[in-house]
């Protein structure tokens, strides 16, 4: 068995590290408190997730940030709900801290909701819908003047 060179180990180990070292904000945690309306599921709290990550990414940038999500409400039109213009909503509580020492710098209940005339299941997922709504309100509200 040949191994590499101690000094391309060397390499590849410090641009490595170098890559994890660069600060940046992230969504920690996703969790439910308080629930209300549809619950709480693995592949929205992932897509949640994904969501708030992308937009952190470019309105946090640079800011070693962790932020825990708790969704407090959730409501999305089912599809036997014939209602004319339901609204899809969220309340989530966004918990931001500094990821060096876990200290709290902001905490806020945000809501956001979009309507849905019934077609929008057919033409994008509400749960993206809602994610995507909660990133923009987490960097506007959040980090408003770094946008």
């Amino acid at each position: 068995m040949t191994y590499p060179p101690i000094a391309l180990a060397a390499v590849l180990l410090l641009s490595a590290n170098a890559a994890h070292a660069a600060p940046r904000a992230w969504v920690r945690d996703v969790s439910t408190g308080w629930s209300w309306g549809k619950p709480l599921t693995e592949d929205f709290s992932a897509t949640l997730r994904e969501s708030v990550d992308e937009r952190l990414a470019v309105c946090a940038a640079g800011k070693d940030l962790r932020l825990d999500i708790k969704v407090e409400r959730l409501n999305i039109r089912q599809p036997r709900d014939m209602r004319p213009n339901a609204v899809n909503f969220l309340d989530a509580q966004v918990k931001v801290r500094l990821a060096s020492d876990k200290s709290v710098v902001d905490l806020r209940r945000l809501h956001v909701e979009a309507e849905d005339d019934g077609l929008l299941a057919v033409v994008r997922d509400p749960e993206i819908v809602l994610s995507d709504a909660l990133g923009d309100a987490i960097c506007r509200d959040l980090f408003p003047g770094d946008a």
